[in-house]
Formats: structure tokens, C-alpha cells, sequence
């Protein structure tokens, strides 16, 4: 009955794909598998009830939650803030091992999410060192690639002590991984730090539908409804000649063209070349023409209720924290950790 608490460095470094990964590899493998996230950083309200929102997606996946709200005992919302600002802080320890204590039950792995970073819950009392101290699990670090993350996996070596694991280095890119097989790892190991694997960034796994980009932007798909469940993997603004236009779209595939819904002379040099939705920004609806020729290319035209620019910003959050929930993601994602992380180790570190 082992329990493995999947950690980050910062926000949106991958923790939940890699968590999502491991456990689907391991239930492969026969092994059963239970999940929580002790502490939730995603609030989403479903009907009276606030989950965590990286909670429900694992659930979803790994298929082992039958009540969601029970398997995020703790979710950090700024109401919750204000009354730890107050002092009237509840005894969310108690609850976490609990749920940590019923979920492990017979099962061969608990997987833990960990919140945002290490540090997220520290007034509450929560925060990944304190619960280590209670539930004394295995941890995993997923550390996003970045010039001088040497210096964060230290200090959350040094602040977890005993409970450290090792580390996943994420979202490497390509030309960069020279680098790091023969510095990085090098040196981490010299320091006790064992290297479980080098994900490399995948357009794929970074990639979202076209349904989940127009509901996060407040978007009305105009068109091509059968084909909202195509992947974007890269987005483009729209703003300048058709002829320059033309030429710039042809240089990047599956993406998403954001641009003035008033700009037919854009919409139509996007659709010419590999694109996967137009976004159309200012509240302008497209022609007939360009709103017909969508619809025979099966591209999808997007409305939004923004400006280009508030567009772009909202665009970039959302892509910062992506799932993994479509069929080929999940199929994909399984190719790439059993290739590019070394699952007997991490196995062996946790002791399963």
C-alpha cells in the first residue's frame, strides 16, 4: 500500500499529465490504482458543490473516483483565505488523512496530486512538507524545463529530505535535451537526485479541441459542428494583407487563426492553407461566403465576445493549462512516458 505524491515546481508544468500517464501505464501493468488530490488549486462549481477541477479530469481518466468531492478534501479558494486570515482555520490535516487513509484501502498505489507548487497551503497548514508528515509518502518531482531549474529541484530536495524520489524533467525542448543528458543529469545525480525521465514537448499533448477552445473563450461555433473535436497545436493572429497573409498561414499547420470577424480577406487566405478553427474576434459575424466556404472544409468558425488582443491573453491561459481527455492524447501520452521515462525505476524508488 504505497502512496506516490506527483509534485511541481511551478503552475502548469505537466503534473497532471504525468500523473494521469503513470497511473494508466501502471493500471496496464494490473496494478490497482486509487487517486487524490489533497489539495485543490482549480475550483470548479458542479451543481452546489465545488470540486477541483484537476481532480475531476484524473478521475475521469484513471476511472476511480465514485465521489468526486470526496477524493479533493481541501480546495484553496479566496473566501477560504479570508478566513485563515481571520484565524478561523478548521482542521483541514485531519480531513486530508482521513480521505488519504480510506482511499489507500486494499489498493497496491494511491497516486497524490500535489497543489499549484510545494508551498500552496502553507497557512492552511497543508502544504506539501506538512503533509508529508503525516502520510509519508514517495515523491515524485515534475519539473518543467527551464535555464537554471537546477537551483528549484535543490531546494525541494532539501525541503522534502527523506520523502524525495526523484525527478521527471518536462516539457524539454527538442534542442535542448544534448544539454541536459550531458550537464543536468549528470549533476543531479552526482547531488542523490536520481533522473526518472526527459519528456520532450509533444505539439499533441499541448494541443486542444476545438470544443474546449470555444467554451473557455465564451465562444458560438457558426459552422462545421461535426469537426469541433479537431486538435488546435498552434495559434496565429490575423492582421495584416491577404497576399502577406497567404504566405505567413502557410508556414504553420493545425492551428487556429485568430482575427476580426470583419476581415474576410484574412478568414479566406486561412482557409486555403492548414487551418483548424478561425477565431473571430470584435463581435463581427463573417460573411456568407467565407461562413459557406468554412462549412465545406469542415473548419470551424469561432465567435468570441472579445477584442483581438483580450483574445490572444485569454488564449494563452487557456493553453497554459490544457487536458488530455481526448482518445489520441491519451493513447499518445502512454507511448511517450513508457519511451522517455523509466517506469521500473520509478517502480523500484517507490517500492511497488
Amino acid at each position: 500500500m504505497v502512496t506516490c505524491y506527483i509534485v511541481s515546481n511551478e503552475e502548469f508544468s505537466g503534473k497532471s499529465t504525468i500523473c494521469a500517464g503513470l497511473g494508466l501505464i501502471l493500471k496496464d501493468q494490473g496494478y490497482n490504482i486509487n487517486f487524490i488530490k489533497p489539495v485543490g488549486t482549480h475550483p470548479k462549481r458542479v451543481k452546489d458543490t465545488i470540486i477541483d477541477g484537476d481532480a475531476e479530469f484524473m478521475c475521469e481518466v484513471l476511472g476511480t473516483c465514485e465521489v468526486l468531492e470526496y477524493y479533493s478534501p481541501v480546495i484553496l479558494t479566496p473566501e477560504l483565505y479570508t478566513k485563515v486570515l481571520k484565524e478561523e482555520i478548521p482542521n483541514f490535516m485531519k480531513k486530508i488523512v482521513e480521505v488519504h487513509k480510506k482511499a489507500v484501502g486494499d489498493m497496491d498505489l494511491t497516486l497524490m496530486e500535489g497543489a499549484r507548487t510545494i508551498n500552496d497551503g502553507l497557512a492552511l497548514g497543508v502544504s506539501v512538507p506538512q503533509i508529508c508528515k503525516k502520510i509519508f509518502p514517495k515523491i515524485i518531482l515534475v519539473a518543467k524545463y527551464r535555464w537554471g531549474m537546477v537551483d528549484e529541484i535543490l531546494y525541494i530536495k532539501q525541503q522534502l529530505e527523506d520523502y524525495f524520489s526523484g525527478v521527471i524533467i518536462n516539457m524539454i525542448p527538442r534542442d535542448e535535451i544534448e544539454y541536459i543528458e550531458e550537464n543536468l543529469i549528470p549533476y543531479l545525480n552526482k547531488k542523490d537526485i536520481p533522473v526518472f525521465g526527459t519528456v520532450i514537448e509533444n505539439k499533441l499533448l499541448s494541443s486542444i479541441s476545438v470544443r474546449d477552445l470555444a467554451m473557455n473563450l465564451n465562444g458560438q461555433v457558426l459552422c462545421a459542428h461535426d469537426d469541433v473535436d479537431e486538435l488546435v497545436e498552434a495559434f496565429m493572429v490575423g492582421a495584416m494583407g491577404q497576399e502577406k497573409a497567404l504566405r505567413f498561414f502557410r508556414r504553420v499547420a493545425n492551428k487556429a487563426v485568430i482575427t476580426g470577424g470583419d476581415r474576410a480577406d484574412i478568414q479566406l487566405a486561412a482557409l486555403e492553407t492548414s487551418t483548424k478553427c478561425l477565431i473571430l474576434t470584435g463581435g463581427f459575424q463573417p460573411s456568407a461566403i467565407v461562413l459557406g466556404r468554412a462549412e465545406e472544409l469542415g473548419v470551424p468558425m469561432v465567435l468570441v465576445p472579445y477584442d483581438t488582443l483580450t483574445t490572444v491573453e485569454k488564449t494563452e491561459k487557456i493553453v497554459g493549462h490544457l487536458r488530455i481527455h481526448e482518445a489520441q492524447k491519451v493513447a499518445r501520452l502512454k507511448e511517450i512516458l513508457t519511451e522517455q521515462v523509466t517506469i521500473d525505476e520509478i517502480k523500484k524508488s517507490i517500492g511497488i
